[in-house]
């Protein structure tokens, strides 16, 4: 990969006028980290060899864990810090499109409780929109990063990647990920949780050391050594822990147990956060390294790991890679996707065709119903998954389907990007009410509620599983009507259709939408 990185804010007066004078931005991309300790913003362009070049970066330490209350309120001194920081990430990237940018929300956001408001609010500072990502993506999307910046022909290599909330565990070779673990446990919920007080006494280090290798206990086998070549370590933690070793001329290469254990007696000589003086440790990370490192040794003790090397490239990086790949329509979603369907058993001819009227539907009332072109496949993949809860029974599938798109793995998607597939699954059949997009924030509601109806339609004219083509013609004159038609006699005289469109527009008028056919 070809870097041209920017060494700090003040210098990028010049890189700021090449992106805003650019004639085209369609090969801009640009990738926000929004971690628990710090903000990363990074802009690149495409190149035509499948990589980028980096042509500007900001980063803030706006250490949002540190407002998180136990009960995941977010203060709002944290709010407002962070707000202003997207606003200024907001003015960088306000020229591209929304399909060239990528900002993935991690550990701090994920535990924040009642954030509709302020991600709202955050999406208007920046202009695009936040994709809070699982711990599973950000593990699949570290390693995408891990894996194209290092070499690969080591077999399976383990990869640790340590933020301010989380830590991730991946093995993987080439460039697929093969284990996928997220453990709560990072270097300011650590330094929160064992050194609140200050204090870095042997004693607290012995209390974080039982508590976090328990932690690591249900995946230690997994992710043990001998499970992989070699390990790889990414992230704040983990690069500033090396610079602190070449500072101190400990090791030549990488990281070893040894050299932790070094730098853990140097902080316990400092007896207080406050007093840390470590050669390479940045004066912004002094405040949460502790905690760090603490999990760091846990992860060597408990892995059996002898020796890591680093990676400077991680989620951000990560995040561009994919972003490429959809661009390219190489998107990991859609094979996720494909995954489940085989994996649950659905009828795949059934799905096509229900797809094909959905999506037939939704071109035809897009406009009227206000419904953005980028949720077309949303809706394409819901009617893909819409019969995935029969693997567990017909009674109330509906309700299991929606049920396993809330909580499995779906590499490439967002939690928000899961739960509107997992309404519109629990919608497409039965009994509809306003009750079931409760969880949704309220600019949503309309659209879901909307994409829920072309689906329900679209399952219902393909009642009887004749795997044909049914394309009827839709029109909307208002948000809050539908007119269906066909031009088909065997539709129009089904006694069994019409009276499933009865039931139905009583089921619509529920939510205030009129069916006429």
């Amino acid at each position: 990969m070809k870097t041209k990185t920017t060494a700090n804010i003040n210098q990028e007066t010049n890189q700021t006028t090449e992106i805003n004078n650019s004639n085209s931005n369609s090969d801009m991309i640009t990738a926000i980290d929004l971690g628990s300790n710090s903000f990363h913003l990074i802009v690149a362009r495409m190149d035509d060899q499948g990589g980028f070049s980096m042509i500007d970066q900001m980063k803030e330490m706006v250490r949002l864990r540190g407002g998180l209350s136990k009960t995941g309120q977010l203060s709002a001194e944290k709010q407002q810090k962070a707000l202003a920081c997207l606003r200024r990430f907001g003015e960088r990237i306000k020229h591209l499109p929304p399909e060239n940018v990528r900002i993935a929300g991690t550990n701090t956001l994920r535990s924040m409780k009642d954030s509709d408001e302020f991600i709202a609010t955050a999406n208007k500072a920046l202009g695009h929109s936040i994709e809070i990502i699982s711990g599973h993506e950000e593990a699949r999307i570290v390693y995408l990063g891990v894996s194209h910046a290092l070499s690969n022909d080591y077999g399976k290599q383990l990869v640790i990647d340590i933020g301010g909330g989380s830590t991730e565990f991946i093995i993987g070779k080439n460039f697929e990920p093969i284990k996928l673990e997220s453990l709560n446990m990072g270097s300011v919920s650590a330094t929160q949780r064992f050194f609140a007080d200050n204090q870095l006494s042997d004693e607290h280090w012995k209390k974080a050391s039982t508590a976090l290798r328990l932690e690591i206990v249900p995946i230690q086998k997994t992710f043990h050594t001998g499970n992989w070549k070699r390990a790889i370590g990414s992230s704040g933690t983990i690069k500033a822990t090396r610079k602190i070793i070449r500072e101190l001329q400990l090791e030549k290469f990488g990281i070893s147990l040894d050299s932790l254990y070094q730098i853990r007696d140097h902080l316990i000589a400092a007896k207080s956060i406050d007093k840390i003086k470590l050669a390479g440790l940045a004066s912004e990370r002094v405040p949460v390294y502790a905690g760090g490192l603490a999990v760091l040794i846990a992860v060597f003790e408990s892995l059996k790991i002898k020796n890591m090397i680093v990676s400077n490239e991680a989620l951000r990086e990560g995040l561009l890679y994919d972003l490429m790949g959809r661009i390219q329509h190489e998107d990991v979603r859609s094979r996720s996707v494909d995954e489940l369907q085989q994996r649950f058993n659905i009828d795949i001819e059934q799905s096509e065709q229900v797809k094909k009227t959905t999506l037939h539907l939704f071109s035809q009332v897009r406009k009227a119903w206000e419904l953005p072109k980028k949720v077309k496949e949303l809706l394409a993949w819901a009617a893909d998954l819409h019969e995935i809860g029969m693997s567990i029974s017909h009674s109330k599938y509906h309700h299991h389907g929606a049920y396993i798109l809330d909580y499995v793995d779906m590499s490439g998607f967002s939690r928000r990007e899961q739960h509107w597939l997992s309404v519109m699954v629990h919608t497409h059949r039965r009994k509809l009410n306003d009750l079931i997009f409760t969880n949704l924030p309220q600019v949503e509601k309309p659209v879901v509620k909307r994409l829920s109806i072309l689906l329900r339609l679209s399952v219902l004219l393909h009642r009887l599983r004749l795997h044909k083509d049914i394309m009827p013609n839709a029109l909307a004159e208002t948000l809050n009507d539908l007119a269906l038609h066909s031009n088909e006699s065997n539709l129009d005289e089904r006694d069994l259709l019409i009276a499933d469109l009865e039931r139905e527009k009583i089921w619509l008028e529920k939510v205030n939408i009129s069916l006429h056919f």
